[in-house]
């Protein structure tokens, strides 16, 4: 029984952490930026021949400012979603 708990309590952990060493802070409204900033810069990367997935921290700058005026819970809401969006 010891070993299932603990199994699970890793599971959960693990998926707590996750996403804090994906985007690099535990700031969901930085995660949304980040995500955004990825979003709408990836297509440009793709066309000129840049790597889609180095975007510029000027890009994410800007994207931090659209967040900033959202709580973190709004931040938290948009993330879920665009991580649970079926394409």
């Amino acid at each position: 029984m010891r070993l299932i708990l603990g199994l699970i309590l890793l599971a959960v952990l693990a998926l707590a952490v996750a996403p804090v060493v994906y985007y690099g802070t535990a700031d969901p409204c930085r995660m949304l930026a980040a995500d955004m900033a990825h979003e709408a810069y990836g297509p440009l990367a793709e066309l000129v021949g840049n790597d889609p997935d180095k975007v510029p921290e000027s890009m994410e700058r800007s994207m931090r400012m659209v967040t900033s005026q959202m709580s973190s819970r709004d931040c938290a809401e948009k993330l879920w979603q665009r991580w649970t969006e079926t394409r």
